[in-house]
């Protein structure tokens, strides 16, 4: 009966806090001892808008990408009506989240995992890549070493709402290759999964980024999400909560902010009157 409580109180979460049911055990940016320790938190998300803060929620998910579309709904649900060019860092970027976007007629500015990567000339350079493999005349992927690199399965992933197909590719043979150890950290042949449409969005997330709007965007969300945080932290001297469950961290996070964007108003004013 401990057990099933127990399994109950975590639900889909792999862990929970004795003192607080409600957090998840997360990496911290605080890591005095230096160990990659674990503590019991919430992934605290807000989105900011003309230096105010238009939107804020905690979650019990660590994952980034997985807060993304209920955060845009409540936003929605208070507002009535998407933001046009929803930018966010790379821990937002994935399938889901970009197919999430286009049904909504949001603009596609969440980088993604190896956007930053591309722009480092060592990663262009390198032949290992699976997007660089070369292909043959019968249109079978070739890799560096010249061996065949053939699709093996396609399988399709429905536990999301936007369903996602993937194909598998896997070398003939590893053995013996003199490259394997710069190819891959695989102990036997080198295989790669690739989500099929997924390119073609990183193409027009690319372009998007990349643009003039791209650019002022992602240096906007620096100054001022990036900003907002360090303002609540730092000068407000809130880095912990007081309060314990959902219920109660959301009341705390509403009045955080509340008093924030009055600030931010009260300074707003001041400047315009001077």
């Amino acid at each position: 009966m401990e057990y099933e409580e127990k399994l109950r109180i975590v639900g889909d979460r792999n862990s929970y806090s004795k003192t607080d049911h409600d957090t998840t055990f997360m990496h911290m940016k605080e890591d005095y001892m230096r160990n990659a320790q674990l503590k019991p938190g919430y992934n605290v998300q807000i989105g900011v808008s003309n230096e105010y803060i238009m939107m804020v929620e905690a979650y019990q998910n660590r994952a980034d990408q997985r807060t993304f579309a209920p955060f845009l709904e409540k936003y929605n649900l208070a507002y009535d009506r998407y933001p046009k060019y929803p930018v966010a860092d790379a821990g937002y970027g994935s399938y889901e989240n970009y197919q999430y976007c286009k049904s909504k007629g949001m603009g596609l500015y969440q980088k993604y995992n190896t956007w930053s990567k591309e722009k480092d000339k060592k990663y262009q350079k390198n032949p290992y890549k699976f997007e660089d493999f070369k292909t043959n005349e019968v249109g079978i992927k070739i890799c560096p070493n010249g061996r065949l690199y053939p699709e093996i399965d396609r399988y399709q992933i429905t536990k999301s709402k936007y369903n996602k197909t993937i194909t598998v590719y896997e070398c003939e043979s590893c053995e013996g290759c003199l490259l394997k150890k710069q190819c891959t950290k695989s102990i036997g042949n080198r295989q790669s999964k690739i989500t099929m449409g997924l390119d073609e969005l990183k193409d027009e997330v690319r372009n998007n980024l990349d643009s003039s709007l791209g650019i002022e965007l992602r240096i906007q969300r620096s100054i001022q999400v990036e900003g907002a945080f360090g303002v609540i932290k730092e000068d407000m001297k809130f880095r912990r909560f007081t309060r314990t469950r959902l219920t109660g961290i959301r009341i705390e996070l509403y009045l955080i902010i509340i008093g924030y964007n009055l600030k931010k108003y009260h300074n707003k004013k001041y400047r315009l009157i001077s």
